[in-house]
């Protein structure tokens, strides 16, 4: 089967094995990501699960850089995929799509053992991955180390219509924005496991990486003033992450004892140059530095049928943002600025849950209480408590069909960089602001799923159901001098329903499929007023063929349609995607890999209200054709 998922032990989530995948011993794991039902990408690399936002977790913990590490985890660390689109509360409550778990490759057959991966493409981009384990009597060490080389070229186009003065018609400005950005990538981990006895273990694992670029362009303004605007921006990014784990496996069926310390570190710097021709230089800076401390403790053992897990985590995270000007005055018309924000946020969490039998069904029960401490500089301050609950139930219909319902409530909280009132320009008519009065968005969400598995044929149907009160989303308007500023406000209160469908199995003794699709109803607020409704869908086909000298051959079409937003829409797209695998031996594998091979992943963002009307398009350059070299070494047993 091309794409196989089982039950897991716990109801709450569908578990997809990738390790047979042409592409899972080459690329990132965003690779296999876009090949899994529910999961949609957009052009700019957004994760979704049937259009809601996700969180990514690297082994049930959040990685130091977010949702970025699909773009940098190789996808040979990865052994298997959590999709959890309504999680129990044994998970953090964030994300209101649910959560997507990458759970990393812990055991191997080789004491000794690694794997090299060098992979280039037509578009001048590249990136090369080293993984290694060394086990011993007491340690077991684990290292990965990835880099790539990323070359941008993009063309993205603003049409602007704002009402004017007199508002019996619109003064029309249009924009365009050629730019080639050069970026460096470098991550490195380090694991070391020590055998305290035959039941704890003690490790230590270190993470670091960094990210460069620089980016160049010209920005063509016609409209009112006609002019051009060069840029030249430069980017620094640095991160770091330290834990300490301690695991423990009791005496007592099933009990598990788990104990994590850490911290986190980031720091960043964007610096900008604009020069309108004809006209006068000025420069914008940005800096950011951020620290998370965590401290996190998880219980779990079974009695008689039944399973109790309880644990509680501390997040402690600090930020400080730094942005100004000392140029704008002369050429833009704006006071030159500067200006500095700070905000801390705790998060204390408690959480149980209880699985057991229930005449023929299984059901799991959760509750997670949160309490979050903000503090916001010149703000003010807030002590938030919250219940999130969840329930899971499913039984066996027959020896292949199974029935499950499924209910979770999750949270979407603005990243503390949000609350920042400042103004940070992108050209001189630009600009993005946060918002201090930004509050948390919470959604419920209910399914009911029927899955069917046998031999030669498997299907999933989900209904699912979803209301989220106080959305937030973005929000644009053109201020008095011609600014066009955007930010994010609470936008009300939204809800959707849906059904998803997804079918696999063998066509042929060599040729097997996966074909996943997912319809909804969504209601949305809309800036003018009141709601708007609109069907959505999405959805992905995967077809695999294995021929008998080893080779695999996969063909991946995905897409999703227009999607509301509180002032217009966004436009869907389509893309198909092949790949090639040839195992040279059991050693040395060749992949070759098209993406994008029609060019259609273009992207557009309309606004459409009485006072503002624009239209914001680009097509991100991802047509290449991509080669890749995997060399696995190893000895012992």
């Amino acid at each position: 089967v091309v794409v196989t998922g089982h039950e897991a032990e716990t109801p709450d989530r569908q578990t997809y094995d990738i390790t047979q995948d042409p592409e899972a011993r080459s690329g990132v794991i965003a690779d296999i990501l876009r090949k899994l039902p529910s999961v949609t990408f957009s052009p700019n690399g957004a994760v979704a699960l049937r259009g809601a936002a996700v969180t990514v977790l690297v082994d049930g913990k959040a990685p130091p850089e977010g949702n970025a590490v699909m773009r940098n985890l190789p996808s040979a660390a990865v052994d298997r995929i959590e999709i959890m689109a309504t999680p129990s509360s044994q998970f953090t409550s964030a994300g209101t799509g649910g959560i997507i778990n990458l759970i990393t490759r812990r055991h191997r057959l080789l004491k000794r053992s690694g794997e090299v991966t060098v992979q280039a493409n037509t578009l001048g981009q590249g990136n090369a991955s080293l993984s290694s384990r060394l086990e011993t009597d007491r340690w077991t060490v684990n290292s990965q180390f990835y880099a790539d080389h990323f070359l941008d070229r993009s063309v993205l186009y603003l049409h602007q219509a704002a009402l004017n003065e007199n508002e019996d018609g619109y003064d029309i400005t249009d924009r365009e924005d050629h730019a080639q950005a050069v970026s460096a990538t470098v991550n490195g981990r380090l694991s070391a496991a020590w055998k305290l006895s035959d039941r704890a273990d003690l490790t230590f694992k270190g993470e670091t990486g960094r990210y460069d670029s620089v980016s160049r362009g010209i920005t063509y303004y016609r409209g009112f003033d006609d002019f051009d605007e060069r840029s030249d921006i430069r980017s620094t990014n640095r991160h770091s992450d330290v834990q300490v784990l301690y695991d423990y496996t009791g005496e007592a069926q099933g009990e598990y004892l788990s104990l994590t310390a850490e911290h986190l570190q980031n720091r960043s710097r964007t610096a900008s140059v604009y020069d309108q021709v004809d006209g006068y230089p000025y420069d914008t800076l940005f800096r950011s530095e951020g620290a998370t401390d965590r401290a996190q403790g998880d219980y779990e053992r079974r009695f008689g049928r039944g399973r109790l897990t309880f644990g509680a985590s501390l997040d402690k995270t600090g930020l400080a943002l730094q942005s100004g000007s000392e140029s704008a005055e002369l050429a833009i018309g704006l006071a030159d600025y500067f200006d500095a924000f700070s905000a801390s946020r705790s998060l204390t969490a408690l959480y149980a849950t209880w699985q057991m039998p229930v005449g023929r069904w299984t059901v799991l029960s959760g509750l997670r209480a949160e309490r979050e401490q903000l503090r916001l500089v010149d703000t003010g301050k807030s002590d938030v408590l919250a219940w999130y609950p969840s329930f899971h139930a499913g039984r066996d219909l027959t020896d292949g069909a199974r029935l499950k319902i499924d209910y979770s409530r999750r949270v979407l909280r603005p990243d503390l960089g949000e609350y920042d009132p400042a103004i940070r320009y992108f050209g001189a008519f630009k600009a993005f602001s946060g918002n201090p009065e930004l509050k948390p968005q919470t959604t419920d969400s209910y399914e009911i799923g029927y899955a069917y598995d046998e031999k030669d044929f498997g299907t999933d149907a989900t209904l699912y159901y979803r209301e989220t009160r106080g959305s937030f989303t973005g929000y644009a308007e053109l201020t008095d001098n011609g600014l066009l500023l955007t930010s994010r406000i609470n936008s009300g209160r939204s809800r959707s329903v849906g059904l998803e469908l997804t079918w696999r199995g063998p066509l042929s003794k060599r040729l097997s499929y996966s074909a996943n699709g997912n319809l909804s109803y969504t209601e949305f607020p809309f800036a003018d007023g009141g709601t708007r409704s609109r069907f959505g869908w999405s959805g992905n086909v995967l077809l695999e063929y294995n021929a008998d000298n080893g080779d695999q051959y996969q063909l991946n079409a995905t897409g999703y349609g227009r999607a509301l937003t509180l002032q217009g829409y966004t436009r869907g797209l389509c893309r198909l995607d092949a790949s090639y695998q040839h195992p040279f031996n059991d050693r040395l594998s060749f992949v070759v890999s098209a993406t994008d091979i029609f060019n259609t992943s273009r992207f557009s963002t309309i606004v459409d209200t009485r006072a503002l009307k624009t239209v914001s398009s680009g097509r991100p350059n991802l047509r290449a054709l991509k080669i890749a070299l995997t060399y696995r070494f190893g000895t012992g047993a």
